[in-house]
């Protein structure tokens, strides 16, 4: 499933125009420090691919579409939760 289409989706963009690419929260853009978190730390363990030409970072609409790309992990979120039931109750 792809959720950004390009003709050439190897194309390099920079980080600070991926923010460009993506749905607004709250009336407001994804911050472009958001963006490079994803790249350096990750999300639940899923790091944006991106590559440095000279010092400027940047990333693909195919590494987009992978790193939004839905997992199977989401069985080892059902038992993380279904873990945390057990030892600390329902809340």
């Amino acid at each position: 499933m792809s959720f950004f289409h390009d003709p050439k989706p190897n194309t390099p963009i920079a980080l600070t125009d991926v923010t460009k690419l993506l749905p607004k929260r709250r009336g407001k853009k994804v911050h472009h420090s958001t963006i490079y978190r994803w790249v350096t730390k990750g999300v639940r363990g899923r790091v944006l691919e991106s590559h440095k030409i000279g010092n400027v970072r940047f990333t693909t609409i195919s590494a987009l579409n992978r790193f939004f790309e839905p997992t199977a992990g989401r069985e080892h979120d059902e038992r993380r939760t279904a873990i945390k039931r057990v030892l600390y109750g329902d809340k």
